[in-house]
C-alpha cells in the first residue's frame, strides 16, 4: 500500500459527509450546522470549513435542473394516477424540501472536499 493510501484510510467521502455531517478531515459530526449550512469550524481539528463553503450562483446550474425536474415529476405524477390535490400538495411539501436540502448537501460537500484538497488541507 502506498502512503496517500494509508493517509486517506479513515478518511470520510462526499457522500458520508453530506449525509451524516462527517469533518473530512478527522470525521467528527460537526460539518452542518444549518440543514444546508457548513458549521463555521470543526471543534474536534479546527477546521475552518467557512473559508471553503461554495456559495454564490454556481449552486444555481445544480438546483434550476433540479427544479426542472421535480415540477415535471409532479406532473406527470397527476396525469398518470390523478391523486387528490391534497394529497399531491402533501407530497410536493414533504418531497420537494427533502430532495433539494440532500442535494445541495450532497453538492456543497463534494465542493468542499474538492476545495479542501485543492488547497493541500487534504490529502
Amino acid at each position: 500500500m502506498t502512503a496517500s493510501h494509508e493517509a486517506s484510510k479513515g478518511q470520510r467521502g462526499h457522500l458520508r459527509a453530506a449525509l451524516f455531517g462527517f469533518c473530512p478531515r478527522c470525521g467528527a459530526r460537526s460539518l452542518w450546522d444549518a440543514p444546508a449550512g457548513f458549521a463555521p469550524v470543526c471543534p474536534a481539528c479546527g477546521l475552518a470549513f467557512a473559508d471553503y463553503e461554495p456559495r454564490g450562483r454556481g449552486l444555481y446550474f445544480v438546483l434550476l435542473p433540479l427544479t426542472a425536474l421535480l415540477i415535471t415529476g409532479a406532473l406527470k405524477l397527476d396525469d398518470l394516477a390523478r391523486p387528490p390535490l391534497w394529497l399531491l400538495l402533501g407530497l410536493s411539501v414533504v418531497v420537494v424540501p427533502g430532495v433539494i436540502m440532500g442535494t445541495l448537501r450532497l453538492i456543497k460537500a463534494a465542493l468542499l472536499i474538492a476545495r479542501l484538497r485543492a488547497a493541500g488541507v487534504l490529502p
